[in-house]
């Protein structure tokens, strides 16, 4: 069975954890995160290992990846920028995390912009068109972890993964 790895980066409160609770179908409400985990999915053909990093500022994300990857040894197939359509800042902090995460490489970023609903609700959107060049992002997303169905949201994942 083929083995990948999924890493959800982004600071505190974007909604990393939710969006893999919502995959796992686990139901428990999210904690804070305090150290790297890994949850596997299993899908048809592979186990797609979700990696989710914590931190609430930019810098400690950065390094819980930088740490969790060199301990850990793992490959990246994937990683998820996320960051929340409705506070500019979450957005603009994947750049530092960025620059630590280009060192370990990954065959594939993409961009998730979370709490859509929320938007939806305040009625402004922080679209991430401006930050997926200098992030190297192959595509861009817009989700509700809360809301979404969890197979749209595993279709997010799919799509940019070689299965």
């Amino acid at each position: 069975m083929r083995q990948l790895g999924v890493v959800f980066l982004g600071v505190g409160g974007v909604g990393k954890t939710t969006y893999i609770y919502r995959l796992l179908g686990t139901s428990k409400r999210p904690a804070v995160t305090t150290r790297p985990r890994w949850y596997p999915l299993y899908a048809d053909r592979a186990v797609i290992y979700l990696v989710d990093v914590p931190g609430q500022r930019a810098v400690e994300v950065a390094r819980g990846y930088y740490q969790a990857v060199r301990t850990y040894g793992a490959r990246v197939d994937l990683i998820v920028y996320m960051y929340s359509v409705v506070e500019p800042a979450t957005l603009d902090a994947l750049s530092e995390i960025h620059q630590w995460a280009a060192g370990v490489p990954a065959s594939a970023r993409i961009l998730v912009g979370n709490k859509r609903d929320l938007a939806e609700e305040a009625g402004f959107m922080v679209e991430g068109d401006g930050a997926a060049p200098y992030l190297g992002v192959l595509k861009i997303y817009y989700t509700s972890a809360l809301k979404d169905d969890a197979a749209s949201l595993f279709r997010i994942i799919a799509e940019n993964l070689p299965l």
